[in-house]
């Protein structure tokens, strides 16, 4: 067992793996209890080998996980472990990309992009636990979502707008559940006590001018006139901010709703030009705003739900309306320096919420 150990950790050193976390300690005096820490740690090896480990940033986990573990018993007794590991090895493609720049990657990468590197990869060995035919992923510091496949194929690559570094977008799995189109923001109400209401407080036309509403505990409307709004502060506002829907709408006209972090959505934008006019993608407020929102909910959708002229006709007056997807459809938010551009190549990005030196693999 020992001797295996050493062997698969020659070959999980080879993708990218610190395998020093699976070194044997110094001073087992007996050979059963060297033999079970072999054992044990091999165990733990051969997971991380295939199916990775939660990203240490990672805050939100909706996604369930699969683990085989009658895989993992067979390869550990297996007579030849790594023509197993070879053989078994995760077959999503940029993974397999990865591993085969990760040898010349080594050669020349600064030591924080090899870091980089091998956090991609332990990313894409931990979408292996999930069952899924389409997934969809969104890379923070590339500011840009893919759809993949179970093999990693990649289709419908496009920009985001994503949180800027003091209002983060957090990292997370979980479902896509539903489209509603023309939606409602209702201000979280951190935006609406720090931001909105100093507005308000401000110049009294405001409101009028973001086609905003004020709403109750009740959600009822409440006429803002009728309100004393010198009184209010962040710690005593007992009422709540909602923009109306329609084309002058922060959602703009489709919003995707997970059920992951709450007031976390991918949408829309009513500033669509903002991605001709800005390399700046990093600006949001945590949500995740889609550069082609009509053909992303077509394809969640399965079929052609909205046509191209829906932007066009933009109509007024329209409440809310919810689609059911046909089946959840699972989105992954990660955080990733390092990672195949559209191109397959290896791109770095920027550190643009400065986790680097926080944030480390486990």
């Amino acid at each position: 067992m020992v001797q295996r150990l050493q062997q698969t950790r020659r070959y999980a050193d080879s993708v990218g793996i610190d395998t020093s976390r699976y070194a044997l300690q110094i001073g087992s005096s007996e050979a059963s209890e060297t033999e079970r820490e072999a054992e044990a740690n091999l165990r733990k090896l051969l997971v991380e080998l295939r199916y990775g480990h939660k990203p240490a940033d990672q805050s939100f986990s909706k996604l369930p996980e699969t683990i085989d573990t009658a895989w993992v018993a067979q390869t550990l007794r297996s007579d030849s472990v790594l023509s197993t590991l070879t053989t078994d090895a995760p077959k999503f493609a940029p993974y397999r990309a990865l591993v085969q720049q990760y040898d010349q990657v080594r050669q020349t990468a600064t030591p924080a992009q090899l870091k980089a590197v091998r956090e991609a990869l332990n990313f894409y060995r931990y979408l292996n636990r999930f069952e899924f035919d389409k997934l969809a992923v969104v890379n923070i510091p590339a500011a840009q979502l893919n759809v993949f496949d179970r093999n990693g194929q990649r289709t419908m690559p496009m920009a985001v707008i994503i949180g800027k570094a003091d209002k983060q977008t957090p990292r997370f799995n979980c479902y896509m559940t539903d489209i509603t189109t023309y939606p409602y923001w209702n201000v979280p109400e951190g935006i609406g006590v720090k931001e909105i209401l100093p507005k308000v407080q401000a110049n009294a036309s405001y409101l009028d001018s973001q086609n905003m509403e004020v709403l109750n505990a009740k959600n009822q409307p409440v006429d803002p006139s009728t309100l004393d709004w010198a009184s209010f502060s962040a710690n005593n506002f007992p009422y709540r901010f909602r923009q109306t829907s329609g084309c002058h709408n922060s959602l703009g006209l489709i919003k995707f709703v997970l059920d992951g972090p709450p007031a976390i959505y991918f949408h829309d934008t009513n500033a669509r030009e903002l991605f001709d006019v800005t390399k700046d993608l990093w600006r949001s407020h945590g949500c995740v705003r889609l550069e082609k929102p009509v053909e992303f909910a077509n394809f969640v959708m399965g079929k052609t739900t909205f046509d191209q002229g829906f932007y066009d006709r933009c109509l007024t007056d329209q409440k809310p309306q919810t689609f059911k997807l046909p089946k959840p459809f699972p989105v992954v938010v990660t955080y990733l320096t390092a990672d195949l551009n559209a191109s397959g190549k290896l791109a770095f990005y920027k550190d643009v919420y400065k986790l680097y030196n926080r944030v480390a693999l486990k």
